[in-house]
Parts: structure tokens; C-alpha cells; sequence
């Protein structure tokens, strides 16, 4: 099994590959130049992680991956990058933002491996606002995910809630709130409440607007 990075060669590529072969020890893990793209055709490719901050044109790879059903990470440091939209729309595996802790990027691999999807939570105010335009459907919510009250609870984050509004809406106290959140998240077996509200939206379980 392989995972392959595609990100300019550097010293902190270096470090991701050194730490993702360490900790995946499953997985050969590669590093390929973006301007050298063709030679993952060289490899079966379980995995790309691939930083779109080039100058080289990697959509048409990131569209291929996907049209086959692969994994794939995008990887920024820019929240304003122009084919963030379009990225989103591909509805990829991971959206990864600069910065993020050792803990927190082996996690999220490691999910994804698993067949689960991650947004990083800088990217979740433009990706859960084009996500808003881009799906109008009708709420299908189904019968056993949550109780009563965590459903208010999970709608009221789909609009964007502080846990102080929540409570206030709700006349419960903060203390309670914490507690549906955290039930939420551990059903929906999510690392925070920005991947819940994606994950309902994807589920249609809300008609958004």
C-alpha cells in the first residue's frame, strides 16, 4: 500500500514523509515533485496528499484521482485559493489548512485510510458556505442517529449556533449543551462540530438555505 505526497521539494516535505513512514508502517510513502506528476502513473496509489499552492496545474490530477474513486488530500495555505470551490464540489476524502500538529495530521490520515473524510476547521467558513449554494435538497433525516433533543441541537450548529445561542434557544444550560455536542460527535464519530455539520449536510438530514 502507498501514499504518495505531491508537494515542492523542501524540508518540511521531507519531515511529513519521515513521519507518515514512521507512523504508517503499512504504507511506502513517496514524495513526487507537482511538475513530475507523470511518474505516479509509475505507482498504484492508495493515497495522494497534494499541495495545491503550485504553479503547476493539478486539477486535472486531483479530477482523475477522484473519478476513480481514489483517496485524496488537498493541502493549502491559502483559504482564498481560487479552486477551493471547485475542490470542495469534487466532494474529496481530506482538506487540509498549514499548520496543523503532528496529532492532529496522523489522525486525520489515519481516518481517512479508513474510509472517513476530514475538513480542517480554517477552511470550514468557505467550504460550509459553498457547500450551503451548491446543495438545496430536501431534509431526509433518519430514524435511530440521535435523540430529540440532539437533532434541535444538530440543526442549530447547521446554522452556524455558538453553544450560547444554543442554550439560550433552547432554555438549556451550557453545561448541557457540551454534553448533546459531545454525543453528537461521538456518534457521528467526528473529531468537532464543524466535520458534524459536513457530514449532516452531506446526509441531507438538513434543507439548507
Amino acid at each position: 500500500m502507498r501514499i504518495a505526497v505531491m508537494k515542492e521539494a523542501s524540508i518540511y516535505r521531507e519531515g511529513l514523509v519521515g513521519v507518515l513512514s514512521n507512523q504508517l508502517i503499512n504504507y511506502d510513502v513517496i514524495a513526487i515533485e507537482p511538475k513530475q506528476q507523470e511518474k505516479l502513473d509509475d505507482y498504484i496509489i492508495d493515497l495522494l496528499i497534494i499541495d495545491i499552492d503550485t504553479q503547476t496545474d493539478t486539477m486535472p490530477l486531483i479530477q482523475r484521482y477522484a473519478n476513480n474513486n481514489k483517496r485524496v488530500i488537498i493541502w493549502t495555505e491559502n483559504p482564498d485559493h481560487p479552486e477551493l470551490t471547485n475542490l470542495f464540489k469534487m466532494d474529496l476524502h481530506g482538506y487540509f489548512f498549514n499548520g496543523m500538529e503532528k496529532d492532529e495530521l496522523l489522525h486525520a490520515i489515519k481516518k481517512i485510510l479508513l474510509g472517513g473524510h476530514y475538513l480542517h476547521e480554517d477552511l470550514a467558513p468557505i467550504l460550509l458556505g459553498d457547500y450551503r449554494q451548491i446543495h438545496k435538497r430536501q431534509a431526509k433525516r433518519p430514524v435511530g442517529v440521535f435523540t430529540n433533543r440532539e437533532w434541535e441541537v444538530m440543526e442549530l450548529l447547521t446554522q452556524g449556533y455558538s453553544n450560547n445561542r444554543i442554550s439560550k434557544k433552547l432554555y438549556i444550560t451550557d453545561k448541557t449543551v457540551k454534553n448533546h455536542i459531545s454525543s453528537i460527535l461521538r456518534k457521528l464519530e467526528v473529531p468537532d462540530r464543524t466535520n458534524a455539520v459536513i457530514t449532516a449536510l452531506k446526509n441531507e438530514w438538513f434543507q439548507v438555505s
